[in-house]
């Protein structure tokens, strides 16, 4: 039996996204394929526009057979770490042929010879690297540079299909996931798929369109039908919306209770100082962000830790986790009855399926339960926020079921 892991946020999930499921089916002749998402908060900094149940079950119905949930400390993180906690998910099944993912490049080389570059790091290419960032450019903009140079130097690539690749986000993950089958030594098979989005523009083309693009169009109460399969129109008109404006009052009171910043996951002693500084002039999120900004933090790295300040990722907790081997447990959001992956998960997999989380939770170890109840903690503020929005009433995380199609 041949099964292919499949990395998303579906946020949402659109016809995009059906695409590259059908094609990880199609390009590796699998029987089935198993999608590893994020919960509730996305690696952009947000929670997601929609509840995690509705954009499994939108996966279930569109070629998924399994979706279980990426814990949100890792989902706000940086793209190495997100791409090695969702590497190292998949690979903890234990019967995981090929790993999935969707990227912005037709060229079949130039992903594994930035990857491999990147995870090697040759003397000249660290060196120069280390010069740029003495010269003060952020660290994602040295590291394209110095990665053009070497490219050039040594007759790889030239500087500008390095610097057109680096620019794209999916390309940048792609990249991650390619160092991190290596850094875990998996036997898992990359397959990147060339996305058939409109490359996260806000500009909606054809029946495809970015998930930016969509989430604009939701919020202005316009309609997605054409950009979605079918059998999720009726479930997205009848799920209702979350955005970072929600948690505004939220961020507010977690910048004002808070003394220090320096113990979140993610917060150097430099942005630690600004946070403080900034927070007493809290008064609008947005307005908060934009003036957090500087050549060497970009808008999603604040969104991120700013959630990680507010959902309480300390860095010693997640460093602890991660120096643990990454992922303990896969918490089951979705599945097919018909489908036999389950079974085969179960049978192979090194870390233990939760499909009953409240059972879980009482018998997990220490170390782990302190950090489901903080994955807990983070839902419960999402539920809150939804419930009181729309004034209507959710079910929380110890209740919610498994979606079945």
């Amino acid at each position: 039996m041949v099964n292919v892991g499949v990395i998303a946020e579906f946020n949402p999930f659109h016809n995009g996204h059906k695409y590259i499921l059908d094609k990880a089916r199609e390009v590796t002749h699998a029987d089935n394929v198993v999608v590893v998402m994020s919960g509730n908060y996305v690696q952009r900094g947000i929670p997601a526009i929609f509840d995690k149940s509705y954009r499994a079950g939108a996966a279930l119905l569109n070629g998924a057979d399994a979706v279980f949930e990426l814990p949100s400390y890792f989902s706000l993180t940086s793209a190495e770490t997100y791409a090695r906690a969702n590497i190292k998910y998949l690979d903890s099944f234990g019967c995981i042929d090929y790993v999935c993912f969707g990227c912005e490049t037709d060229n079949i080389k130039i992903l594994p010879m930035l990857a491999n570059i990147l995870y090697d790091e040759p003397t000249e290419y660290k060196c120069n690297l280390k010069k740029k960032l003495h010269d003060g450019l952020s660290f994602p903009k040295a590291r394209s540079l110095a990665l053009q140079e070497y490219c050039e130097d040594n007759n790889l690539l030239s500087k500008y299909e390095v610097k057109v690749t680096l620019a794209s986000p999916n390309n940048i993950l792609a990249i991650e996931y390619l160092k991190a089958i290596k850094y875990f030594n998996s036997s898992m098979k990359p397959l990147a798929i060339k996305r058939v989005d409109s490359n996260h523009s806000q500009e909606i083309h054809i029946n495809i369109a970015s998930a930016s693009s969509l989430r604009k169009e939701i919020l202005n109460n316009y309609s997605i039908d054409k950009y979605i399969p079918y059998n999720v129109s009726h479930t997205y008109r009848t799920a209702k919306p979350i955005t970072i404006n929600d948690y505004e009052l939220l961020i507010g009171s977690a910048l004002t209770n808070k003394s220090k910043f320096s113990d979140i996951y993610g917060i150097n002693k430099d942005m630690s100082n600004r946070i403080y500084k900034l927070k007493h002039d809290y008064n609008d999120q947005k307005d908060f962000y934009e003036k957090m900004q500087s050549k060497n933090y970009t808008y999603a790295t604040i969104s991120r830790n700013i959630l990680n300040i507010l959902l309480d990722y300390k860095k010693e907790d997640v460093k602890s986790i991660i120096n643990d081997g990454y992922i303990k447990y896969a918490r089951l959001l979705g599945v097919k009855p018909a489908s036999s992956i389950l079974t085969e998960i179960s049978n192979n997999s090194s870390i233990p399926i939760v499909d009953k989380l409240s059972k879980y939770y009482v018998n997990c170890p220490a170390d782990q339960k302190k950090m489901l109840a903080k994955t807990i903690k983070a839902d419960h503020l999402y539920r809150l926020v939804y419930m009181t929005k729309y004034k209507e009433f959710r079910l929380n995380e110890f209740e919610r079921q498994i979606i079945k199609v």
